[in-house]
């Protein structure tokens, strides 16, 4: 056989395993009827999207989004608890059906799994102490301004902190919220809901947000190939969104009205 011809079988056979692995990977809705479970990874340590309430158990926005898909298909919700840097690799390890954890809607993160139309959404802002003036991004020069690594805010806070700004990255946002409290950075690039908690925390009114980053979409994740199990996601979606429930469980848990929600 031509060498060249070698190459070309042997490309095929190994995009045809990949393939076949990839397929071999993906969840159905057969699989978690099977099981009668339904594995999400939520964040619990982010209410109040995902908390762990005064009996110790997974409460919050998307716990009780987990729970009623769950009813919806039939079968037990079992929250399987991440953080913000495992909650795409608990997914595609398989020890989750479905991530349901603020995860932004992103081009890259989209390379590794399969997302869903959105559910929430979240305004990034800079936030700092109420006594720092900061108005703008010129502001940030000579700043320690606290991201998340690898997490929504990271890119469009990139692209406007200007020369002398020092990015200090966290794994999460407690790393971040405790950074700033501690001193360690002087303003932080996180979502919305944030001052308003942290004041609460503290008792004063110490925090606010400064100024508009940018915002995005929170999307559920399966792993690639998963169609059957999307499918019925944005099916859930959609009919939660078109009933006014999404709306009433954002109104109990987040305290503010649903966001606009595009589809794709």
């Amino acid at each position: 056989m031509p060498i060249a011809t070698f190459i070309k079988a042997t490309a095929v056979a190994l995009t045809a395993t990949f393939a076949l692995l990839g397929a071999a990977n993906a969840q159905s809705i057969e699989d978690i009827s099977q099981r009668g479970k339904l594995l999400v990874a939520i964040d619990t340590t982010y209410a109040p999207f995902g908390t762990i309430n005064e009996n110790m158990e997974p409460d919050g926005f998307e716990v009780e989004l987990a729970k009623q898909m769950a009813t919806a298909l039939g079968v037990t919700a079992e929250i399987v608890p991440v953080n913000t840097a495992n909650r795409i690799p608990v997914l595609l390890t398989s020890k989750a059906d479905i991530t349901l954890s603020t995860l932004a809607i992103t081009p890259q993160r989209a390379a590794q799994v399969m997302f869903s139309i959105p559910y929430s959404g979240v305004k990034f802002q800079i936030i700092a102490e109420k006594a720092r003036d900061v108005k703008g991004p010129a502001d940030l020069a000579g700043l320690k301004v606290g991201v998340i690594r690898g997490g929504a805010a990271e890119t469009p806070l990139n692209a406007v902190a200007p020369e002398g700004t020092t990015i200090v990255q966290f794994d999460d946002v407690a790393g971040c919220v405790q950074g700033l409290l501690s001193g360690q950075v002087d303003a932080i690039a996180e979502g919305w809901l944030l001052p308003a908690k942290m004041n609460e925390t503290a008792g004063s009114e110490k925090y606010e947000s400064k100024f508009d980053l940018g915002e995005s979409h929170y999307g559920m994740a399966v792993r690639r190939g998963s169609f059957d199990l999307l499918q019925w996601i944005n099916t859930f979606i959609y009919t939660y969104k078109t009933n006014g429930k999404l709306a009433a469980l954002h109104e109990t848990y987040i305290h503010l009205p649903l966001p606009s929600l595009p589809s794709f």
